[in-house]
């Protein structure tokens, strides 16, 4: 278990690498966007943010029309994230670059708090009272 978690946060570290370069330069748009969702993980905090990750990434490097949160793959709650996020990056980005590390920080933020509503339903008795 302990290997499949450290397996786990290595895709998440890589996936911050890889968005946290991509700041504030201004990128040709991408010519496909994700087509597939990752393999899920035994971490449900994992598999939101491989999730949402690509793309995010879409949006920065200039993606405009990412679709429906049905079509990329994403629940109803990350899509709402994603929506989110793609909006606060605007308004960063309006007034320069993003900040080093943002999108991987914001996602995991977005994530926890997915991940911990999720649990709370969940954890509800059912039924009458």
């Amino acid at each position: 278990m302990r290997k499949r978690f450290a397996l786990a946060i290595g895709l998440v570290v890589a996936a911050a690498a890889t968005i946290s370069g991509c700041g504030g330069h201004a990128a040709a748009p991408r010519a496909a966007a994700p087509t597939a969702p990752a393999p899920p993980s035994a971490d449900p905090l994992v598999d939101c943010v491989l999730s949402i990750t690509p793309w995010l990434q879409t949006y920065l490097d200039g993606g405009t029309d990412l679709g429906d949160y049905q079509e990329m793959g994403l629940s109803s709650a990350q899509g709402g994230a994603l929506r989110e996020l793609q909006r606060q990056a605007a308004a960063l980005r309006a007034r320069g670059p993003l900040p080093s590390g943002w999108a991987a920080t914001e996602v995991r933020r977005a994530c926890t708090a997915i991940t911990a509503a999720r649990a709370s339903a969940t954890s509800k008795p059912t039924g009458w009272p």
